[in-house]
């Protein structure tokens, strides 16, 4: 029998065909028909054997977090009408309702052997989450867990870790990250992963990377969050924020806060991996490596780039914050259009040390502490 989980509450309502659906009166009600989906707002219905949403003309309703129009339901979704959260469930919803299995292949996350044998029990119970068994889990199962999250996951900002079931890890990369926004999308999802305890920026700043500890730190549902951690800089402990209750949340001085593991990024070497023999590509195709110690660019000359220091105009550059950002113009084209994990980088895009990454057509890079 389906159901709807209603996130905040706790609740679950059951239903059966034809479906159920939210009258304009805003109330939950049956469908006894079809016919009746003209004179609500949004409804779960069958049809043909297979459940789908209605959205009614004009209204704005979100499912996995992206607006949608209605269409296929599948077990897990949810639902956002702006008034209430509600996940779709057609069976047993494992990380709701089956903890002791989630606690058995967390204790062991990197046991495939225990991760198969549930991945099987999901498979037989028809739940999407034996994807997250996976590795690497497909983007769009990301999605479907930090549902509030799915556009950043889709443009490749922000990435999830999973142990088991559960999402374990959260990576943003993004250096233009409205830190409110972010800690309030994952307020929202955290419920439905109590294991959440890390997460990670790429290309904040350091008094950024304070302001979103201090947010995470003081958000109450995010209260099993541990670990801040700071690109190549360390890892900030939440619970020392998290005593600090006199201080302003919204404070931009953040010298008071320092960690002892905090500071500029170290010197790191942009080191060529491969090269296709593009020849016009200088000083990378002269030298394996070159320190970086000022922000760079690449800037095109005849057929092929030169590395310069980083200007305003420059197609493609790394700039350096307390981590490695690299930022892509929107005009830019091939082969002058970085490459990152096989898909193109437009905008902003925070680096990792020893990440691999086509910083031009048929030359991969990657970043290695100086030597």
């Amino acid at each position: 029998m389906p159901a709807l989980h209603h996130l905040e509450r706790g609740a679950k309502t059951s239903f059966l065909a034809p479906g159920l659906g939210r009258g304009f009166d805003h109330v939950l009600v049956p469908l006894e028909s079809l016919r009746t989906l003209h004179d609500v707002l949004w409804a779960v219905y069958e049809h043909d054997g297979a459940w789908r949403l209605h959205v009614s003309a004009g209204f704005e309703l979100r499912l996995n977090g992206v607006v949608t129009g209605g269409g296929a339901l599948t077990n897990g979704d949810v639902i956002d009408d702006g008034a209430e959260r509600c996940r779709f469930v057609t069976t047993d919803w494992p990380g709701v309702s089956q903890h002791d299995l989630d606690d058995k292949t967390l204790a062991a996350p990197h046991d495939d052997s225990l991760a198969l044998v549930y991945r099987d029990w999901l498979l037989e119970h028809e739940s999407p989450l034996a994807e997250t068994l996976r590795r690497p889990v497909p983007p769009a199962e990301q999605a479907r867990h930090l549902w509030s999250l799915a556009p950043r996951i889709a443009a490749g900002l922000v990435e999830a870790r999973f142990a088991g079931p559960s999402v374990q890890r959260v990576t943003v990369r993004d250096p233009q990250l409205d830190l409110v926004d972010f800690v309030e999308a994952l307020e929202r999802c955290a419920p439905d992963h109590p294991h959440l305890d890390t997460v990670r920026t790429l290309g904040l700043s350091t008094d950024d990377g304070v302001q979103l500890a201090l947010l995470l730190a003081r958000t109450p549902s995010l209260s099993k969050l541990t670990r801040l951690e700071a690109g190549d800089r360390g890892a900030w402990q939440l619970d020392d924020f998290r005593r600090h209750d006199q201080l302003d949340p919204h404070a931009r001085d953040v010298a008071r806060f320092a960690s002892p593991r905090e500071g500029p990024a170290r010197p790191v070497m942009l080191e060529v991996v491969s090269w296709d023999g593009w020849v016009s590509v200088e000083p990378l195709t002269e030298v394996r490596t070159m320190l970086l110690d000022r922000d760079i660019s690449l800037t095109p000359l005849d057929e092929g780039a030169v590395v310069t220091s980083a200007s305003a105009n420059a197609p493609v550059s790394l700039l350096r914050r307390d981590d490695w950002v690299l930022a892509v113009a929107s005009g830019a084209r091939p082969p002058l259009l970085p490459r990152w994990q096989t898909g193109p980088v437009r905008g902003q895009l925070g680096l990792a040390l020893d990440e691999v990454f086509e910083i031009v057509d048929g030359l991969k890079c990657r970043l290695t502490p100086a030597r």
